[in-house]
């Protein structure tokens, strides 16, 4: 594939700030190549201001016939859901703004079309494509602190967006844009939590509308399913900024200041300093968009329906006054994307196995029932243990130990054709030690040939999980890139 050509829908704030920056980093590798916002010399006063020569279209269904491969929709929140299935219908890729929907249904609709059509649907949760927000996720999970017990995340502004960082855009605090506190900081922020401390079990919380018609105020508190807790505390209204990020552990605390991260340790004098000029680069959003319409992708929006689900919890709880559970989207192996651009097929991404644990075995399909055998039943035999018994079975040989996780249900051993009837199933046990049938009952004389002895169980052959493929290397962006500003269009 050649230069990426894309569209760019809603030519604001967040366009200037975020996505005209990276999209430019890209180089030769990709280009804006048209632009449309509703507000007449928007997009040309964009398009100067970075020295662009884009096709210029007076509506939506003009910029998709024009000649681009994908999208980034950086519109109000409202506009998210409806453009991106136009844009998808129309066969483009799409990157679009944070929160990428008004709700989990609509944010399932999405990426159920975009995997029928074979085309990439991402996020653009910039905030994950942070060095310094990943260095804090890394930190928490090489176990520097031991075990994660709890976090605080504080994000406190004087004004609403359309006040101090998008001055006029008022559609940030109106309901029938779908504008709030909560999608515009908690959908980087809870997200942060999570990365670090892994999937939620519950969201309790409260929100309060000071000052606008959305919530402008907000207190969660997350229960995770490592046993941690984090609360997360938001204001537009507070008489000054403020911006914290604690981590405490078993072991010591991660706390971020103003140009560094700082390790504490039991027993300590001093912290690590980590600075934050030393870490080292990512690739952003859109390095990362443009790689999988190269070469395909495997779940792009992942982050952000996950973001979405955390929001749609916080409302719903505060809503409901108790405890909710985030509505995750279950996925399948079947979700990887091969973009129509790519020259090679890009096979399903299969989770790698990870140090020391094995990655669990998918449930296997039941095997089909044995037809019955034309001998006389064998009478009830004597409960064993663990196996069920046989007549003069031969006890059940050592198995070899290996390092796979259990599968959840064990496929039934193929027994020796014999005229009695087939043993049960075998539990699985974690360390195969032999197991003693007790000896069954005689059974009553059949016309049959006596039964002969059961052949032994057969050896399970482990089972390896396919490493993922590499993703084409792409470029960096610099670090904390995107930390700035992220709250909206």
């Amino acid at each position: 594939m050649g230069v990426l050509k894309v569209g760019l829908v809603g030519c604001g704030k967040i366009a200037d700030a975020n996505h005209m920056p990276e999209m430019l980093s890209l180089g030769k590798n990709a280009e804006v190549t048209a632009m449309f916002d509703i507000q007449k010399g928007k997009a040309e006063a964009l398009a100067e201001k970075h020295k662009l020569k884009p096709k210029f279209c007076s509506s939506l269904d003009e910029l998709l016939k024009s000649d681009i491969d994908a999208v980034i929709i950086a519109t109000p929140n409202l506009y998210h859901y409806e453009q991106t299935l136009q844009c998808l219908n129309a066969g483009k890729h799409v990157l679009v703004e944070k929160p990428m929907a008004s709700s989990v249904e609509e944010a399932d609709e999405m990426i159920d079309l975009a995997e029928k059509k074979g085309l990439i649907l991402q996020v653009n949760q910039s905030l994950r494509f942070s060095a310094l927000h990943r260095k804090l996720a890394e930190l928490v999970a090489s176990g520097v602190i031991g075990k994660p017990l709890h976090a605080r995340c504080l994000r406190a502004a004087t004004s609403s967006p359309d006040v101090g960082w998008s001055p006029g855009a008022t559609w940030f605090v109106q309901k029938k844009f779908k504008g709030s506190l909560v999608t515009d900081i908690a959908v980087h922020m809870a997200d942060l939590l999570q990365w670090c401390f892994g999937p939620v079990e519950t969201v309790m919380s409260q929100t309060t509308n000071l000052s606008h018609e959305v919530p402008d105020n907000v207190v969660a508190l997350f229960r995770y399913k490592n046993g941690a807790t984090a609360t997360l505390e938001l204001s537009w209204t507070f008489p000054i900024g403020g911006n914290k990020f604690e981590i405490y552990g078993q072991d010591g605390a991660i706390l971020l200041t103003n140009d560094s991260i700082e390790i504490y340790k039991k027993n300590a004098k001093k912290p690590k300093v980590i600075k934050f000029a030393s870490i080292k680069a990512v690739p952003n959003s859109h390095a990362v968009f443009a790689a999988s319409v190269e070469k395909g992708g495997n779940e792009n929006w992942k982050v952000g329906r996950e973001a979405l689900a955390l929001c749609m919890a916080i409302i719903e709880s505060n809503q409901q006054q108790k405890a909710v559970e985030p509505k995750m989207r279950k996925t399948t192996s079947k979700t990887s994307v091969k973009s129509p651009a790519a020259k090679k097929a890009i096979p399903a991404a299969k989770k790698s196995t990870p140090a020391k644990k094995a990655a669990p075995v998918k449930k296997a399909a039941p095997a089909k029932k044995a037809a019955p055998a034309k001998a006389a039943p064998v009478k009830k035999a004597a409960p064993a243990k663990k196996a069920a018994p046989v007549k003069k079975a031969a006890p059940v040989k050592k198995a070899a130990p290996t390092k796979a996780a259990p599968v959840k249900k064990a496929a039934p051993a193929k027994a020796a054709p014999a005229k009695a009837a087939p043993a049960k199933k075998a539990a699985p046990v974690k360390k195969a030690a032999p197991v003693k049938a007790a000896p069954a009952k005689k059974a009553a004389p059949a016309k049959a040939a006596p039964v002969k002895k059961a052949a032994p169980v057969k050896k399970a052959a482990p089972v390896k999980a396919a490493p993922a493929k590499k993703v084409a290397p792409v470029k960096k962006a610099a670090p904390g890139q995107g930390r700035a500003r992220e709250e909206g269009r």
